[in-house]
């Protein structure tokens, strides 16, 4: 463990920003971040999944990721004083049944960036995923983890993605083992035919709705400059 990770305590900065499910009209939004689309109604621009919608899901930094995560103490949420952090545990769980079982109705199909800020904070967490992905075929995933690819939860993850692929496209965080991962450019170069800074970093794409590499490119690493 570095000795930044002791630095912050498993909580978030700005505990203000904290949501129950019952306060929230709903624990899924929308994107309204540029990064991810420019659009009104946020839609994928090309590819397998073109015309799904996106929506995102935002929990406590830290207090939903493991300790060792590289970014513990820089955490992008630590800029994010306004965003709402949903509370995690079983209400969260019955409400993102509820409300993918809606979506998933009202669009043709929909994609869920996973998770804005915070990471899986159980293995029963990452199954819920697993059992939505297998009851609507219109859904799908996106996301990034901070998790060991050798830990409980981290296996659960690999699980899910071996099984539905790029509809449960999590990547492994600081894993350059592992070709699906998404990696720190402070610590890694790009390789030719192996990995590839984010293009919507380096003004190659517009945003994450045009790009579609984090998802459709199996075989190749991402790596991403620190925020």
């Amino acid at each position: 463990m570095r000795k930044a990770d002791i630095n912050k305590p498993a909580v978030t900065m700005y505990p203000k920003s904290r949501r129950t499910v019952a306060e929230s009209k709903s624990v899924l939004k929308q994107s309204t971040n540029k990064k991810i689309s420019k659009d009104k109604l946020p839609v994928i621009k090309k590819g397998k999944f073109k015309g799904y919608v996106i929506y995102t899901l935002t929990l406590e930094e830290r207090a939903t990721c493991p300790r060792y995560c590289y970014h513990w103490d820089d955490c992008y949420g630590n800029n994010m004083m306004f965003g709402h952090r949903i509370e995690h545990g079983p209400e969260l769980e019955a409400a993102l049944q509820k409300e993918v079982a809606e979506l998933c109705g009202l669009y043709h199909g929909v994609i869920i960036r996973l998770h804005v800020l915070g990471d899986f904070y159980s293995e029963k967490y990452v199954m819920l995923w697993g059992h939505l992905l297998a009851k609507f075929e219109n859904l799908a995933i996106w996301g990034y983890t901070g998790h060991s690819t050798l830990s409980d939860i981290g296996k659960a993850i690999f699980w899910v993605n071996k099984r539905f692929g790029e509809r449960f496209a999590v990547r492994f965080s600081n894993a350059p083992e592992y070709q699906f991962s998404a990696n720190s450019a402070d610590l890694f170069k790009p390789v030719k035919n192996q990995s590839v800074i984010c293009p919507e970093q380096t003004g190659q794409t517009e945003s994450c709705a045009t790009c579609t590499i984090c998802w459709a490119a199996k075989d190749m690493q991402v790596l991403f400059q620190t925020h």
